[in-house]
């Protein structure tokens, strides 16, 4: 296989485009953080506890999970004529390989084996291989926002933890990867061509987007854990998701979903 040629980008967004590029210095600066350190520190779920084999499923899932964002993230900085967004997804690319080795690292202080569980990841590799970059980057962002929400949950379940501290760092990254694709995307949407493309396909984008986060099974399996039933949690999800379209300015996309949201 040929090497695939990438067209290098001149600085010149970088002076014009100062949110953009001060989002990529946050990841520039940003000091890194050791899962071995935390695990060391906080110690791991004891085989006896009722929740040791949730943390065992979770972790191995955020193994492969963090995998995936490592690949969309470069694909996306490899494809990009944008000088802050490239320069953002490298530091995302770094952030993603670290999660996924501090998940790997507490699935096997566990001493076990991750769960082989790759394959349900696979309909989110075709999706984003069929979308042209701005689609990629709508349902890519959707996908960091709503696992940002997860995580939230999940540092609370986990609290006191090992893997509840290493949640939260991970969503703490999250949280500025879902930065990058909602400035990238307000800035887009408001030159001629882009937004004239977000309007011909957007909705159909978050709809692909919203349906890959899986929402209602996911707010079942969080709802005991939680002490919520399940409608309660969705709409806390949809609720969240809402809020970052609007602040992007994008929330004229629409999604038939539970109105409302509450505290979780």
């Amino acid at each position: 296989m040929g090497w695939r040629q990438v067209a290098l980008i001149g600085p010149e967004a970088l002076e014009t485009e100062a949110l953009g590029y001060r989002i990529f210095g946050l990841g520039r600066d940003q000091e890194p953080w050791r899962a071995e350190r935390l695990i060391r520190e906080f110690g791991v779920t004891p085989a006896d506890d009722e929740r040791a084999e949730l943390a065992w499923r979770v972790a191995s899932r955020g193994y492969y999970a963090e995998q995936a964002g490592l690949v969309a993230a470069a694909t996306l900085a490899a494809a990009t004529d944008d000088a802050p967004l490239r320069l953002a997804f490298a530091t995302a690319v770094g952030d993603e390989a670290r999660h996924a080795d501090a998940f790997y690292q507490y699935a096997r202080t566990l001493d076990r084996e991750l769960e082989p569980c790759a394959e349900l990841l696979e309909p989110l590799d075709r999706t984003l291989t069929e979308l042209p970059h701005m689609g990629r980057m709508l349902v890519h962002t959707i996908l960091e926002g709503a696992a940002a929400d997860e995580f939230l949950l999940l540092e609370k379940v986990f609290s006191g933890d090992s893997l509840g501290r290493i949640y939260h760092h991970v969503r703490r990254d999250e949280v500025r990867h879902v930065a990058i694709g909602l400035n990238y995307l307000g800035r887009a949407t408001r030159t001629p061509g882009g937004r004239e493309e977000f309007e011909a396909h957007g909705e159909q984008w978050h709809r692909t987007g919203f349906a890959l986060c899986s929402l209602e099974p996911i707010s079942r399996f969080f709802g005991p854990l939680v002490g919520r039933d399940a409608e309660a949690v969705e709409r806390w999800f949809v609720r969240r998701h809402r809020a970052r379209l609007k602040a992007a300015r994008l929330h004229a996309i629409t999604v038939e979903a539970t109105e409302g949201g509450e505290s979780t």
